[in-house]
Formats: C-alpha cells, sequence, structure tokens
C-alpha cells in the first residue's frame, strides 16, 4: 500500500474509524479482480427449502405470538433516501410523469401535495413531489405509504403497526437505521407514533467506520474536489455493526429483520402476521433444540446434535459427523431462520448451496450480483432456482450461556462486492462489505422456509404504491 499510505491518507482514515491494516485491506480489494460466488444447486422444497404442514404452521405461529416481549426485537434497515423509487420521475421519464397525472387521486401523498402547493398540472404535481417536498430526498420511512381509514400513514408508521400486533404482549422493542443528517428529527416523529402504539423504539446511524475508500480512473485513491479522502457507504453489510450492537444490549433476544418499503396496510395484518410469528416461533424452538443438542455433547451424546443438523440446516446428502469436537463447531454458532417466497420474476437474491471461504457446503442467500451469470453453468444454476429473498428474517445471535457471539467471526470475507459507481459526476471503483444476509452471515446455521407470497409487497418505484397490495380498499 505504500503508494496510497500517505500521512494525510492515514490519517483521514484513522479520524474516521478505520486504522490503517484495514485501509490496506480495502485498497488491496480494490485492486484486486472482484470476487465471484459459485453456488453447487438452488435451495429448493425438499433440498434446503421446508414447507411447514398446516399444524406446524399454526404451532409455529402460536409460539412465536406467545413469546416474552423482551426476548424479540425487531430491525428494520431505514437509512436510505428515496432516490431509486423516483427515478424516472426524478429524470422526467414522460411515461412515468404521465402515470403521475393519470392516477394523481389514487397516491396516498396526493392529499398532503395539494396542501403543500398547487396540483392542477402534471407539472404543478411534479414539481410539488419533486422539488417542493423532495420526496427523492427522503428517507423512504418518511413518505406516505398508505391510505387508511383514520388517515395517511408512513411507513414507519406501519412498520410499527405490525410490530405492534405481532405479540400478545405489548412491550418488544423496534430498531430503525436513520441517516445522521436528519437523525433527531425522524427520530423525534417515529416516537411520537410509537407512544401511541406502546411500542419502545431505538435508532442507531451506519457507523461512519463501516464506509469504504474508492479508487479513480487511475487507479489512484479517490479525492474528492477539496482534496479530501472520499469515504462511502459500505453497504447493507455495514449494518453488522448495528445487528451485534442489538445482540449486546438484548441479551438473548432474537432480532426480527425487515425491510423498510415491505408493509401492508391494516386490512392485510390478519393474513400475514402469523407467517412472521411463525418464523419467530421457529427460530425460538430451534435455539432450544440447539443448546439441549450441545448439552448433550457435553455428556458425550451425539445425537442429538446429528439429528439437529439433519433436520436443520446441513445438505440432505451430506454425511454428519460423529465426533464430538466437530458437532459442537458445528451447532455453536449464529443461526438465521429466513423466509422464501415463490420466484414470480422479481430481480434479488435467493437461497443456494454454496461453499463458505472454508469449504463448508452451506444453504445461503446470494445476490446476482456476487455471480457471473455469463458462466454457463451458474447460469442454468440460477435458471432452476424456484425461491426468492423477501428479506423475512429472524437472528438468533447468542450461545448456549446466553452470551453474543462475535458476528465478525462468521462473516465470509471473500464475498464482499466490488463496484462501479461515480461522484461528482466522476466514476469511480468502490467497495462493499459482505452484505448482511449473505456473506456477512456466511458461516451461520441457515434454515430456509417456504412463506405465502402475500407476505412480499415491496416498493421499489413510487407507482408500486399503486399495487392492490398496497390498497386499503
Amino acid at each position: 500500500m505504500s503508494q496510497f499510505a500517505s500521512d494525510s491518507i492515514i490519517q483521514s482514515a484513522r479520524e474516521h474509524g478505520i486504522d490503517a491494516s484495514e485501509l490496506a485491506r480495502q485498497f488491496d480489494r480494490l485492486r484486486s479482480k472482484p470476487s465471484q460466488s459459485f453456488p453447487e444447486a438452488p435451495c429448493t422444497p425438499g433440498q434446503g427449502i421446508q414447507r411447514w404442514s398446516e399444524e406446524e404452521f399454526k404451532g409455529w405461529a402460536r409460539k412465536g405470538a406467545q413469546m416474552e416481549p423482551n426476548r424479540v426485537v425487531r430491525f428494520v434497515p431505514a437509512s436510505g433516501a428515496a432516490s431509486r423509487m423516483f427515478k424516472a420521475l426524478v429524470a422526467r421519464d414522460p411515461a412515468a410523469i404521465e402515470q403521475l397525472d393519470a392516477r394523481w387521486h389514487e397516491f396516498p401523498f396526493r392529499s398532503i401535495a395539494e396542501a403543500a402547493g398547487p396540483c392542477e398540472s402534471a407539472e404543478e404535481r411534479w414539481h410539488t413531489i419533486v422539488e417542493k417536498l423532495r420526496f427523492p430526498n427522503q428517507p423512504k420511512g418518511a413518505l406516505p405509504f398508505h391510505l387508511e381509514e383514520d388517515g395517511v400513514k408512513t411507513a414507519f408508521e406501519a412498520q410499527l403497526i405490525e410490530w405492534a400486533q405481532t405479540l400478545d404482549s405489548k412491550g418488544a422493542t423496534l430498531h430503525f437505521t436513520l441517516p445522521s443528517e436528519s437523525f433527531s428529527e425522524h427520530l423525534v416523529a417515529i416516537q411520537s407514533m410509537a407512544h401511541r402504539l406502546s411500542v419502545p423504539v431505538e435508532a442507531s446511524i451506519q457507523h461512519p467506520s463501516t464506509d469504504t475508500v474508492a479508487l479513480d480512473e487511475e487507479g489512484a485513491p479517490f479525492l474528492k474536489a477539496d482534496g479530501t479522502l472520499l469515504f462511502r457507504p459500505g453497504g447493507h453489510g455495514s449494518l453488522l455493526h448495528n445487528l451485534d450492537d442489538i445482540a449486546r444490549s438484548h441479551p438473548k433476544a432474537l432480532v426480527s429483520i425487515k425491510n423498510i418499503d415491505n408493509v401492508r396496510p391494516v386490512k392485510a395484518l390478519e393474513a400475514i402476521l402469523p407467517w412472521r410469528q411463525a418464523l419467530i416461533g421457529m427460530a425460538s424452538g430451534l435455539v432450544d433444540s440447539r443448546n439441549e443438542a450441545l448439552a448433550a455433547l457435553r455428556s458425550g451424546q451425539v445425537g442429538p446434535a446429528r439429528n439437529w443438523l439433519r433436520k436443520a440446516s446441513a445438505h440432505p446428502a451430506a454425511a454428519i459427523s460423529g465426533d464430538a469436537v466437530e458437532l459442537w463447531s458445528m451447532l455453536d454458532r449464529p443461526l438465521l431462520v429466513a423466509g422464501m417466497v415463490q420466484n414470480e420474476g422479481e430481480s434479488g437474491g435467493g437461497p443456494f448451496w454454496l461453499r463458505d471461504d472454508r469449504g463448508i457446503l452451506r444453504a445461503q442467500i446470494l445476490e446476482s450480483a456476487e455471480m457471473n451469470t455469463k458462466d454457463h453453468a451458474i447460469r442454468d444454476c440460477v435458471g432452476r432456482a424456484t425461491h426468492f429473498n423477501p428479506v423475512d428474517l429472524v437472528c438468533a445471535m447468542h450461545d448456549e450461556a446466553g452470551q453474543p457471539y462475535n458476528l465478525r467471526d462468521f462473516v465470509d470475507e471473500s464475498r464482499d462486492f466490488v463496484v462501479s459507481k461515480s461522484y461528482g459526476g466522476r466514476p469511480l471503483k468502490g467497495l462493499e462489505h459482505p452484505g448482511l444476509w449473505n456473506g456477512a452471515m456466511g458461516r451461520w446455521n441457515t434454515v430456509f422456509i417456504e412463506v405465502h407470497p402475500a407476505t412480499f409487497a415491496p416498493v421499489k418505484t413510487v407507482f408500486d404504491l399503486l399495487r392492490p397490495a398496497h390498497r386499503s380498499s
């Protein structure tokens, strides 16, 4: 790193919370070829994805609903702006502006926009939501998503309403990540909503020490116009830091993770909440049986550990060791229970069998960006995939004694991302950490469960708000 390690660069990184060894690692990765993952097969029903019977489903849902509030936390990453949601409108795409105008009266934000300024013409409507209300610059969570009987609900409020109804008892915490530049403003608004629903709220930012450096077109450190080193957010894998903090501040608690935009109107909750409850219930049951298996190993019984792996996370054809030390290592690690929906053409990640950086075949979530889909074998593997990752996750991050694992010990560092981006109109090569539910959980034990497609209703563009899944009538 000698050509990069000027005193000013090292000092700038140190002030950002990045030490010299991490700085060197990042520059080395940026000068290396992007890593690629080579899945051996997709996870499919009976081959890595479990399907519940009706009896199992109801039993797990009942167990999840009955969890004590201090034993479950909902974690919703929500620090990103809604820029992609309004990308076509900001670019003044004629078809997008025409659709905005034609269906104006159906959007949940219509009344808010009309109160903010004139909205008689297509141009006035565009000006009000893009330039006056600045919706593309707002966090997605702060945007109006649903028009309910008692008024407009933002995505933040929709998340709070769902979480308030997930457990039978009140008092389970909901943790949001928020943008640092408007942290207090958004937190105060969320706390006001949460108080009415008796939901304890926590919030954090994506920590600056998880930012990454970049290279310019000449392969030199990317410097901003003022000559200072550019630091970029390191992708959602940076939130492993936040997840680790939650595990340490909530002893023995499971953490349920959902994306901010995957929310439904109140009328849909009766149908979808049992699926969320069942994932929580199953995670709790798997932790209990894992701890029992570890206790049995301590007394020399290997059967319960082997059975746990066979039923939970091992490949159906895997030969499971009978060695107690090896079995302990295989069980004594964080656990992910992930809901999967049948793939109906959504872009993004899915469940695959992949060997981690230590050669262990594991069920894992892979993003399309991690794979060279021009490779015939990989394209065939992806083509046989049946399910999609909606980010409906439950994490168990404490060991048998209730102590939090050091989550950094279970990251597959080989699964980071080298990306082509731009800053100030200049191209750059950037680095992102292994994705939170991808390589960051690369050495976890993972269990995939098929869940109902109604549980997945993302809002990728503003026009998704017009889908039936987001309509209250």
